[in-house]
């Protein structure tokens, strides 16, 4: 793929919008009136608007079916902060941008936009997806706090940028070697006296796998979705891809900064739906590597029916440490299953696509959808045993009913 060389320009503002899950109501901000065309400009007016300012807008599930790369447009939005001349899909007009790189290594070192451009560029096609993503399946057990998504929160994408690990080795930089993580920050501005948004990222993951993204599907990475420059670790949760990256600062301790706890964790053990939790470091894991997960697309939940064949499509994904085995699907409320057809991929990282052929007769019918990985790793059958108060990280099998007649 060829990369465009880009275009230098004055610097015009230094605020940023982050894509991560967070503590907003579904309806809060938002109407029936809201179209996320007119609120971010680019955006499908297709899109549910969950939340106007800051932009919180989900992908119906049928319009992901449609292409194997999500486009820009169709592509879900989640921002805690988001100054106005970030709502569009169009590219940032921060073109002076800087990225610090600061502690725990040789010397301080800034590195351009202009630098980033002369360097290597790495591409990988991933699923990107809000940790928050299914977070209303949750509250069907007890009710979760924040944004009530429903699916749509994901969608595949290609980032393009370059390795960290290039960046370090280009400006002749060392880690002590004490260093275990690495907090990201973006240029964001945090609203009423609330703390700078920061995520602590362990140290060997982001130097094997995390690029400071410039592209977004081959263009120049959107401003609404954080352009120019997009800390991107692939195969995690999106609240950890760092957008609007204006420091990367190299250190000993995880932050206990209030975005990283007790925000965006889940517990190490099992609690009952509905309780409370006081999260800490110890006793608590951040969003990181994403579950293994299956996702119907169509039909989609209570659509009606021919009765006679049906083609049911789907998508299935995992953190990329492993790949998908199989997708199998049950008709019977779990009794017996039938292995779908997993179509071609490329990405360990992207996402895998499904689809089965069933022939339904006149009624209303159940379809159950799960994915397992090549070590073993699948969905439970009850998702909820994973309940947490923020309601991240959702993996449950899927279950939808359709109406045949």
């Amino acid at each position: 793929m060829t990369f465009p060389r880009h275009t230098r320009r004055k610097f015009l503002a230094a605020a940023g919008a982050m894509a991560v899950a967070g503590p907003d109501i579904r309806s809060f901000g938002a109407s029936q009136q809201d179209d996320a065309s007119s609120l971010v400009k680019g955006k499908d007016n297709r899109l549910l608007v969950l939340k106007k300012y800051p932009a919180v807008f989900e992908t119906p599930l049928n319009l992901l079916a449609e292409q194997a790369i999500t486009p820009k447009s169709l592509l879900f939005v989640r921002n805690n902060q988001q100054p106005e001349d970030t709502a569009t899909v169009g590219p940032s007009s921060h073109t002076n941008w800087n990225v610090k790189l600061s502690g725990g290594i040789t010397q301080e070192v800034s590195v351009s936009l202009a630098q980033l451009d002369e360097m290597e560029m790495t591409e990988y096609e991933m699923v990107l997806q809000c940790s928050g993503n299914g977070r209303s399946l949750f509250s069907k057990a007890a009710q979760t706090n924040g944004t009530q998504w429903g699916k749509g929160g994901m969608g595949n994408v290609r980032f393009a940028g370059v390795r960290l690990i290039k960046v370090l080795e280009n400006s002749n930089l060392g880690i002590d070697p004490a260093v275990q993580f690495i907090n990201a920050s973006g240029a964001d501005s945090p609203e009423n006296g609330k703390e700078d948004f920061l995520h602590s990222l362990p140290i060997h993951d982001v130097l094997n796998r995390s690029i400071l993204a410039l592209y977004l599907n081959g263009e120049r990475l959107p401003a609404i979705h954080g352009g120019p420059v997009r800390l991107i670790t692939p195969g995690v949760y999106a609240t950890m891809h760092m957008k609007w990256l204006s420091e990367l600062r190299f250190v000993t301790d995880e932050s206990t900064n209030h975005n990283h706890v007790p925000r965006y964790r889940v517990p190490h053990r099992p609690i009952m739906p509905g309780s409370e939790y006081d999260f800490k470091l110890q006793n608590s894991s951040f969003n990181w590597n994403m579950k293994t997960k299956s996702v119907l697309l169509t039909p989609g939940d209570e659509d009606r029916l021919r009765s006679g064949p049906t083609i049911i499509k789907g998508v299935a994904f995992n953190d990329g440490q492993a790949s998908i085995a199989s997708v199998i699907l049950s008709f019977d409320h779990g009794q017996s299953w039938q292995q779908a057809t997993l179509m071609p991929h490329t990405s360990k990282y992207g996402w895998t696509r499904f689809r089965l052929q069933k022939n339904f007769s006149a009624g209303r019918k159940s379809i159950w959808c799960r994915a397992i990985d090549s070590h073993g790793r699948s969905q439970p059958l009850e998702g909820s045993v994973a309940w947490n108060p923020s309601g991240y990280e959702w993996n449950g099998i899927e279950k939808i009913t359709v109406n045949v007649g």
